[in-house]
This record gives structure tokens, sequence and C-alpha cells, in this order.
């Protein structure tokens, strides 16, 4: 009997000496998933403290853009600090980090309050939440766009089409509404995504989406008024391979508008915009994006450019003109919890928007025959004239941004 119970306990030491050895109670890191992005440099287990960097990959300059996950960290405090050697400017947004706790399925931002933003935080996590993802801003991956599409299939015209092919091999898709050979109502170019890291205009795309095949009488209107083409990511690789997708090197997606795009799905669009060109022209084009960090407010009043919804301005005073008229439009019929005010215009020759030779979606179409409107629409990703975006108020935006639009096409009309 002595001999038994000295055989078990010599067991149980054994796996607890196991697992001692294998570190099962060590906090562990992991971004080998869609969005995730990120390098470890070192893990204290004893301060439970992380040192981290984004993965800038193939983007030249520094960008910001980070997304991981921390294993075994229930209970514990774990702080992260993020080292990035070549450039230590800071990668974390005025309402800290967006944390998830149900695999991705909801998110919030850590802080309750704008706070200045620095380049380390602390998370403690609760019993019984043995990991936690966290990420600069509030992701959008192609599994969020499949939700939506499997609830809109079939309805009021809605439909996922192939689009292109990607450089790694993945079907990218969009979406057509009263396609027609022949010119018959004004056209509509849509898109958002040509850099991966922007995720606020997916979900801005979205809320347009929603509003463009809902029952509503805007609804209803908006399919009857224009023909439709719609591309929810055009860097549909690093959307899902989590790059920054800014100032990829030699160029980005956005930057590939030229004669001979290295981009399929570039390339797919510029196809698409000059067969419309050849048959009547586009009326409308509007690339949706995200800026740069935001920064809490000084006072309250002034917010930085990074921290507000805004349209860049065209260097050309005709184009110019319609994009004001838009953003009046939309101010006047925004109803959404995130603010917009036409006075947050950003005139071409103002901050970084200033080199007359850059190409792009917004600038090429404002070259095409007939184009009204070809304009770049900026979300930020976090603080918005200290308002916290989230998914639902920034697809409700997309939504107010639709009921815009309708008005915009009558006085083309």
């Amino acid at each position: 009997m002595k001999i038994r119970h000295f055989m078990a306990f010599f067991c149980v030491c054994a796996v607890l000496a196991q697992q001692l050895l294998c570190g099962e109670d060590n906090i562990e890191i992991s971004s080998s998933y869609p969005g995730g992005n990120a390098i470890v440099e070192n893990i204290d287990q004893e301060s439970n403290t992380v040192e981290i960097r984004q993965d800038m990959r193939d983007t030249k300059p520094w960008w910001f853009y980070w997304n991981f996950k921390a294993k075994n960290i229930g209970g514990k405090t774990v702080k992260f600090k993020f080292v990035d050697k070549t450039k230590p400017w800071r990668v974390i947004d005025a309402f800290g980090p967006a944390i998830s706790t149900d695999g991705g399925k909801t998110w919030k931002w850590q802080n309750p309050k704008e706070n200045t933003a620095v380049n380390e935080f602390s998370y403690t996590a609760p019993e019984g939440i043995n990991e936690a993802q966290f990420s600069y801003c509030i992701p959008y991956l192609y599994s969020d766009f499949e939700l939506f599409a499997k609830e809109f299939e079939g309805k009021n015209g809605f439909k996922v089409e192939p689009f292109c092919k990607t450089r790694q091999g993945r079907q990218n898709f969009c979406i057509k509404l009263n396609e027609s050979s022949a010119k018959e109502k004004p056209r509509i170019f849509l898109a958002s995504r040509h850099h991966a890291c922007e995720a606020t205009g997916s979900y801005v795309l979205e809320g347009f989406m929603r509003e463009l095949f809902s029952d509503s009488e805007e609804g209803k209107a908006l399919r009857s008024a224009a023909e439709y083409f719609i591309i929810p990511m055009m860097d549909l690789d690093g959307v899902e391979n989590g790059d920054q997708g800014k100032s990829r090197v030699p160029h980005d997606h956005n930057r590939d508008y030229i004669d001979t795009p290295i981009y399929p799905s570039v390339a797919a669009a510029k196809k698409k915009l000059l067969e419309w060109e050849s048959s009547g022209g586009t009326d409308i084009i509007i690339d949706f994006h995200s800026p740069s960090i935001g920064s809490k407010s000084k006072d309250g009043k002034t917010f930085s450019i990074n921290s507000v919804v805004f349209l860049p301005g065209q260097n050309d005073s005709e184009k110019e003109t319609q994009q004001r008229l838009f953003s009046e439009i939309l101010e006047d019929i925004n109803t959404s919890e995130l603010p917009f005010l036409a006075s947050d215009f950003l005139p071409f020759g103002k901050s970084w928007n200033k080199d007359p030779h850059t190409t792009g979606l917004a600038k090429y179409g404002a070259t095409l025959k007939g184009t009204k409107l070809s304009t770049s629409f900026e979300t930020p990703y976090a603080t918005c004239r200290g308002v916290k975006t989230s998914k639902e108020n920034l697809k409700e935006l997309g939504r107010c941004v639709a009921k815009a639009l309708l008005k915009y096409i009558k006085t083309l009309q």
C-alpha cells in the first residue's frame, strides 16, 4: 500500500515537473491568424512583461498597425511594451488598444476616456479569461465580410461575384447592381482597403451597402437611381495576412493606377472603369480609407486631421467644388454617433495633401470622362472628435453616406 501511494505521489510530481519544463503557464504571443501582425522581442515570465513591435514586412517607411493574441494570461496583469528601435513613435491610439476576449467577435477600447497616447499598456485578465486579442484598431477581415454577405445574400439584388485572382491566389470579389453595357443611369464605383490595415473604411462601406440593399425608402431609391460596382477589399491578400499595406515596395495598391498595374485587383478595377468610360463614363467614385494615428484633443474643440472624418480635396477646382457639395450634404444628413463637419475638408495643398504627382483611385477617377465626384473618404481608426469608433457607429456613418449620396445624385439630374 505504501509503495502504491509513493508511486502515485511520484507520478503527480513528474507531471508537475513536466508542466514546469514545458512552461504551460507561460505567457505566449501569437500572430499566426488572419489579420495578425507582431514581432516578439522578449517575454519576461517573472515580471509578466512582453516587449513587442509591429511587423513592417514590405512597407518601406515606418507604419503603426499591429494585432496579436496573448495566451495563458488568466488572472495576471501583463505589461506590453512596444520597442520599435527604428523609430520609436507611439503606436497606441487615444483610447488605448482594441481588445477582444471572445475570439474577435466583439471588441472594446481599453480606455473609457481619451488619453495621451503612449507606447505601452497593461492588461489584467479576469479569472477564466486565459486568452485575449489586442489590436491597434478594430479589425475587419474577410470573415467579417462573409457574415454580412450571408445575411444579405439574394436580398434586393445583393450578390457576391468573382472579381480577380490575387497575387497569392485568393479569389477576390465584387458586388454589382444594375449592370448594363449601355449607360442608362448614373454609375457609382466604390472601393476600400487599398491599404490593408485601414479597417474603418470597410465598416463604413459595409454600412453603405446595408442601406443600399435594405428595404428602406432610401434603399429602394438608391437601387433605382444608379448602377453600382463595389470592391470591398482591394488588397485582400494584405488584409488576411495582416500587412501594413501602406507604402509597400515598390508601391502600394493606391499608387498602382499607372499604365501597367502590378496588382491584379487594380488592373481589374482600371479595366472596369475604362469599360465604363467607353460607354458613357463613371459619375461617382468613392474610395474609403483610414488616415494615420489619432490624438487626444488639447482643448476638446480643435482636433488633428487624423481624428476627424474628412475628404481630401482634389487639385482641380471643379472636382473640389463637387467634393465640398457632397460634404455639406453629408453634414446635413448625418445622424450617426460619429460627428462629420464639412469644415473638416482638407484642401489640396494643406497638411499631407500636397503632391500633384501621386496616383490613387480618387485622383485617377478624376481624370476620367464624365466623372463628377471622385474622392477618398477618410474615417479615423479610434477617436473621431473625441467619440470612440465602434463597429456599430462606423456602419451607421456608412448608411448616412449612402443617404447623402442619394441626395447628391439628384443634384446631377
